[in-house]
């Protein structure tokens, strides 16, 4: 997201064309990273549906825990960035401080994922979310919670 702008409105995508976005998450710019796009779906909430590459599996036909780890790292800062929604969030400056995983069901590679993620409550500079990457009957395969604190 461009740290020079709001968040967007419900539906619409957030802005990851910050040329000096090189996260291995979300910068459409990293050849090498997962390129993760996300759209706000509520007030607090956003989503991203994301294929996962083979070259991005840990056991054949499964996505690495690792992977997993990084892209609901990556939904998880999103749904905190609405958190801030009515403030001006010029230099914004938020970092995972705990994040808790549950690898519930394999989660295969090559076929459509949804993720989820939304911010359950914020306390002062703290921002506790949750979220989970689905399939695409919605079963839960991963989930996670995470507190992130505001450092600007």
């Amino acid at each position: 997201m461009n740290p020079d702008s709001r968040t967007p409105p419900v539906g619409v995508p957030f802005d990851s064309d910050d040329p000096n976005n090189r996260c291995f998450g979300c910068s459409p710019d990293n050849e090498q990273g997962l390129r993760m796009a996300f759209v706000k779906t509520g007030c607090h909430a956003v989503e991203a549906h994301y294929e996962v590459a083979e070259h991005f599996c840990g056991a054949p036909q499964v996505v690495h825990g690792g992977i997993q780890a990084t892209m609901l790292d990556e939904v998880l800062g999103f749904a905190c960035r609405t958190a801030f929604a009515d403030d001006d969030v010029d230099g914004l400056q938020i970092v995972t401080a705990e994040f808790s995983l549950r690898y519930r069901i394999p989660v295969p590679t090559g076929v459509q994922l949804l993720l989820r993620g939304e911010v359950e409550r914020t306390e002062g500079r703290n921002i506790f979310v949750k979220g989970a990457i689905l399939d695409d009957a919605e079963r839960e395969l991963t989930r996670g919670e995470a507190r992130w604190v505001r450092l600007a």
